[in-house]
């Protein structure tokens, strides 16, 4: 079973009011299952849940890392008036965030770009356009729909979010490349030819684009630019 880590209440159980910092946390010693910002065992939102799962499996891993400090610091407490910003995981003195502040710390930590603000309402939206995450799907059980290390939840309608911090984690794939290209053209359709690439059609090169992560791709210059220098590098991957 996967556990999660979030920002969750204040002292009294509540969202505003709380002092700075974690007030229940009683070791930072161990894994922090009980403070404002802790860890529990996966569960299924009643609101049900949306996974957004991080491109770069570094990411995955820096991301959960982040949280695993942020619910391991009993400078960080919770209440949801906190100033919405940034903040450094590690910070040694006592401050306050929510669920939402305390993803996109998390996320910032983890990739070394601020998506910008969000709450929980605004969250799907924020992340979709980040360009860092894979297309959300709904979670339904562990079984059905693995979670893995760094996956972000975010609930359907406004709520709560989480970040997974255990469980099963990302590893990397085995990739099969285009072979290198050697020659002088400046045309991507050129070059795909040149290393024997038959179907050379926008419909194959929109999968080549998606695969290599230039997403919407138009055929722009820049677009095919970037493909055509990961295939003179013999780093375009196969699609």
């Amino acid at each position: 079973m996967s556990g999660i880590g979030s920002a969750r209440h204040d002292e009294h159980g509540k969202l505003t009011g709380g002092k700075a910092g974690d007030q229940l946390q009683v070791s930072n010693a161990t894994n922090d299952l009980v403070g404002e910002v802790s860890m529990q065992t996966m569960y299924t939102h009643k609101k049900g849940w949306y996974v957004f799962r991080p491109k770069s499996i570094v990411h995955a891993h820096k991301i959960a890392c982040a949280m695993v400090l942020l619910c391991n610091n009993k400078n960080a407490g919770y209440n949801q008036k906190a100033v919405r910003k940034v903040y450094d995981v590690a910070q040694d003195t006592p401050f306050n965030l929510d669920c939402s502040i305390a993803v996109r710390s998390c996320i910032a930590y983890g990739t070394s770009t601020d998506v910008g603000n969000f709450d929980t309402g605004s969250e799907l939206s924020v992340l979709t356009k980040s360009g860092l995450f894979e297309p959300k799907f709904k979670y339904v059980s562990e079984k059905d729909t693995p979670l893995f290390i760094g996956d972000v939840l975010v609930t359907c309608t406004k709520g709560h979010t989480a970040i997974v911090v255990t469980g099963k984690p990302r590893v990397e794939q085995t990739l099969t490349y285009f072979p290198k290209y050697t020659g002088t053209s400046l045309s991507l359709v050129d070059g795909l030819k040149a290393v024997g690439v038959k179907d050379t059609s926008k419909v194959h090169r929109t999968k080549i684009a998606n695969a290599n992560g230039v997403l919407g791709y138009r055929a722009t210059s820049s677009q095919n630019l970037t493909l055509l220098n990961l295939l003179k590098q013999g780093k375009l991957v196969y699609a």
